[in-house]
């Protein structure tokens, strides 16, 4: 049986992060089950704007905030025009909008959710009611990366969970009609403001973490390699492995 796994930079015992990780997972196994029985992906949630035919399909942790207040302005709670629809609901009565989303670097995009649900909004309501919130509301990083690691795809909570699930059907097909990078979102979010209309984006994510400390720095080879395992389908699917080879050389050059 594997208890261990081994990689450059640490291992891995299964056995007693699932003791530390999930304590009463016996009680939780039901839950679990009809989790996977009748969910089987996340729910995507989709800001629709019906007088423009626009729809955005919410990633959060890339930009969401800045990109409502351009289809929108500004709000009490911008984030109240976050409406959960099935895919039907969508293919009746939105099948001739645009859809598009943007993605971000999956090792920035999991230090964001770190630092604005552990550090900043550690109390945040709707972090709050997620079932394993309390598992991961910890101080420390590297505990957090590896209860992240452990929860399943499709119990993770939406802002860390695996953005290629968000994007894409269980046929792998993909829900939107432009996928652009938050890196990038200058210059790919403007063709679609311009052709809808839309406000100038106010701002992107800071280029600072909120702690001051540089997002790389969070990580060690070990976890490195856990978020690279557990958003592989990101990396590729999104054009990111190039992040993984850039994290690990400026890991291995402070040793």
């Amino acid at each position: 049986m594997l208890t261990n796994i081994n990689v450059r930079g640490g291992s891995l015992n299964l056995k007693k992060l699932l003791k530390m990780v999930i304590p009463g997972i016996s009680k939780l196994f039901v839950i679990y089950r009809l989790y996977i029985k009748y969910r089987k992906r996340l729910p995507r949630k989709f800001i629709i704007d019906s007088d423009r035919n626009l729809l955005y399909l919410n990633n959060p942790k890339v930009a969401c905030s800045s990109i409502k207040i351009s289809m929108f302005g500004e709000q009490p709670d911008i984030h109240v025009f976050a409406g959960v629809y099935t895919e039907v609901e969508l293919d009746q009565e939105t099948g001739r909008y645009y859809k598009f989303t943007f993605v971000r670097n999956p090792f920035k995009r999991l230090v964001s959710c770190f630092e604005d649900k552990c550090i900043q909004h550690p109390d945040d309501i709707c972090w709050d009611s997620y079932l394993f919130s309390s598992l991961l509301r910890v101080q420390d990083f590297s505990q957090f990366v590896r209860r992240v690691f452990l929860l399943p795809g499709c119990l993770d909570e939406p802002h860390f969970a695996g953005q290629y699930r968000l994007i894409y059907d269980k046929g792998d097909k993909c829900q939107v009609d432009f996928v652009g990078k938050v890196e990038n979102i200058k210059e790919e979010y403007e063709p679609i403001r311009e052709r809808f209309n839309l406000l100038p984006l106010a701002h992107t994510n800071r280029a600072a973490s909120l702690t001051g400390k540089y997002w790389m720095d969070y990580y060690t080879p070990f976890t490195a390699w856990l978020v690279y395992r557990k958003y592989k389908k990101d990396f590729i699917a999104f054009g990111y492995e190039d992040e993984y080879t850039k994290l690990k050389e400026y890991l291995k050059g402070k040793k």
